[in-house]
C-alpha cells in the first residue's frame, strides 16, 4: 500500500502524488456508495495492481477548508500590493482570521515591491509584524522574496489568498517555476473528465501550493462576537484580561484591548478592523435563529 497526497479531483479520476511523481488513480466504488469526498490536499492510502492505481482509504484530516475545499492546510500566504490595487486590510483580516479559526498559520506577502513605495510596504509591515505575523517583501516580476517565501513552505501545504490583481498568478508561478492561471477551473459538461476544484503544484522542499480560487467570496469567521477578539493574534492574550467575560472591545470599561489600544500597543489599523468584522458577526447573530 502507497501512501500520497491528492493534487487534483476530476471527475471520474484523482491525480496522487506519490514518491516524487504524479500518479492517476481512481476511487473505490464504495466511496461513491458512502458518498465519500476526496478534496485536493488528502492524504490517501493507495493500492497498485496490474499497473493501475486505486484510491482505497482517505486518512483524518487535520483542517478543512470549504471555500476553497483544500485538506490539511498548514500554511497560508496571503498577498496583498499597496497601490495597485489599492490595499483593502478588511479584507486581508478577513482571511487571515479564517486561517487562524482553523489553527493555520499565515505570511503575510507584500507583492509588486518593484513599483510600491518602500516606506509605506515599511509602515504597513509594521504593522503585521507587530501583531505576530511573518512578512515577506515581494516582487514576481523581478524575483524579490521569492526564494523567502519557498523557505517557509518548506514540507508544508500551502494556500495562496488574496484580493483579485495583487499578483497572486505571477507569484504561484514564480514559486512553481511553470506559467499557471489561478482560478481557471474547467466548466463541468458531459462526460468523464471535467476538472472538480483546486489544483496543488509540488516545490521544492517537500511543499505544495495550491491555486486557490474562492477566498474573494469569504464570510466572516462564524463564531461568538464576544470570541472574535481570539482571532486577532495581537489580542488574543488581551481578552481574558478584559474585565467583563463578553466584552466586545468596543465601549466596555477596564477593556484590556482598548487599553492597549490607548498605549500604542494595538495598531489602530487591525482596530478598526476587527470592529468591521465585529458588526457583521453582530448582525449575524441578530439573524440566526430566524
Amino acid at each position: 500500500m502507497l501512501q500520497g497526497r491528492v493534487t487534483a479531483v476530476h471527475s471520474a479520476y484523482c491525480l496522487v502524488w506519490i514518491e516524487g511523481s504524479t500518479v492517476r488513480c481512481s476511487l473505490r466504488g464504495r466511496f461513491r456508495r458512502l458518498s465519500v469526498r476526496v478534496t485536493p490536499g488528502d492524504l490517501v492510502r493507495v493500492s497498485r495492481k496490474d499497473g493501475e492505481h486505486l484510491i482505497e482509504e482517505v486518512l483524518p484530516r487535520k483542517n478543512f477548508l470549504i471555500r476553497p475545499p483544500v485538506a490539511n492546510v498548514d500554511l497560508a500566504i496571503v498577498v496583498t500590493a499597496v497601490t495597485h490595487p489599492p490595499i483593502d486590510l478588511t479584507y486581508m483580516d478577513r482571511i487571515l482570521v479564517h486561517v487562524e479559526s482553523q489553527e493555520i498559520d499565515s505570511v503575510v506577502c507584500f507583492n509588486k515591491a518593484d513599483i510600491e513605495d518602500p516606506g509605506e510596504i515599511r509602515r504597513l509591515a509594521s504593522i503585521y509584524e507587530k501583531a505576530g505575523y511573518a512578512v515577506v517583501v515581494a516582487s514576481a516580476l523581478t524575483g524579490q522574496g521569492i526564494d523567502e517565501l519557498v523557505e517557509k513552505m518548506k514540507g508544508s501545504n500551502v494556500v495562496l489568498a488574496g484580493a483579485s490583481g495583487v499578483g497572486k498568478s505571477k507569484i504561484l508561478s514564480a514559486i512553481t517555476k511553470q506559467e499557471v492561471a489561478t482560478g481557471q477551473l474547467s466548466k463541468i459538461r458531459r462526460g468523464r473528465h471535467t476538472t472538480k476544484g483546486v489544483t496543488l503544484y509540488p516545490v521544492e522542499g517537500d511543499a505544495f501550493i495550491a491555486d486557490t480560487p474562492g477566498f474573494s467570496r469569504l464570510n466572516v469567521v462564524e463564531c461568538e462576537p464576544h470570541d472574535l477578539g481570539y482571532y486577532y493574534r495581537e489580542m488574543a492574550d488581551l481578552v481574558p484580561l478584559c474585565h467583563f467575560p463578553r466584552c466586545l472591545h468596543k465601549t466596555e470599561d477596564a477593556c484590556a484591548v482598548r487599553e492597549a489600544l490607548a498605549e500604542g500597543r494595538l495598531a489602530r489599523e487591525r482596530y478598526e478592523t476587527y470592529l468591521t468584522l465585529l458588526e457583521e458577526c453582530l448582525e449575524r447573530e441578530k439573524y440566526k435563529y430566524e
